[in-house]
């Protein structure tokens, strides 16, 4: 009987002994990844062009919502971001017909800033520009990009 007691208390603290090894390690790496509230990482690890895609997508939304609400958008709260000098996912996509599609993303969000008449119409030639793009040379996210016109309702 003193046997069966002497190897449950042994074995109980060999897992107390374990459990508080994993929590100092837990701990420990909580701290070097700045703890709990540290972002998520993508676990594709995005190349600056994607990610510089997704701001672009963001700013489109946050600027649909402005001219929906008939406010001015400017090139000082969305600036052009230069996704066409970013490092590519696939850097085989940096042929001309890419740079001929960036010119044109560029022209028409130059021509959205810098008018402020008719900007709910220059918005559209932006996303139709996104959407020719993605359809036609880069397969890309065009759900989300469809998302960003100014005639789409959240269902």
């Amino acid at each position: 009987m003193q046997k069966i007691i002497l190897v449950t208390f042994w074995l109980l603290a060999c897992v107390l002994i374990s459990c508080s090894e994993q929590r100092k390690d837990k701990t420990a790496n909580d701290k070097q990844e700045g703890s709990c509230s540290a972002p998520v990482k993508d676990p594709n690890n995005p190349k600056p062009m994607a990610l510089m895609m997704r701001n672009l997508a963001d700013a489109c939304d946050s600027m649909r919502l402005q001219i929906l609400a008939n406010h001015t958008v400017d090139s000082v709260k969305y600036p052009l971001m230069p996704f066409w000098t970013a490092e590519p996912t696939d850097s085989s996509v940096l042929e001309p017909l890419f740079f001929d599609n960036a010119k044109i993303i560029e022209k028409a969000w130059r021509t959205l800033m810098s008018s402020k008449e008719n900007q709910a119409a220059n918005y559209t030639a932006v996303v139709n520009a996104c959407v020719h793009c993605h359809s036609s040379y880069c397969s890309g996210p065009l759900r989300r990009i469809r998302k960003l016109t100014l005639d789409y309702k959240p269902e």
